[in-house]
């Protein structure tokens, strides 16, 4: 599937956000109404930007 984020797709920052939403599924914490790789992405996107994170490879 298409999406603005793929620049982040497979990198340990993507892999770390996607295991922690998955998890937080899986346990009945959460529900998703956008599809996950919107919200990985776009939360990679904030911490790349706000420098939390140096990069993503």
């Amino acid at each position: 599937m298409s999406h603005p984020y793929k620049q982040f797709e497979n990198t340990p920052l993507w892999n770390i956000i996607n295991k922690a939403i998955a998890e937080l599924v899986e346990n009945d914490d959460i529900e998703l109404k956008t599809q996950k790789e919107y919200i990985v992405g776009y939360i990679s996107k904030l911490l790349i930007e706000s420098n939390i994170v140096k990069e993503c490879t």
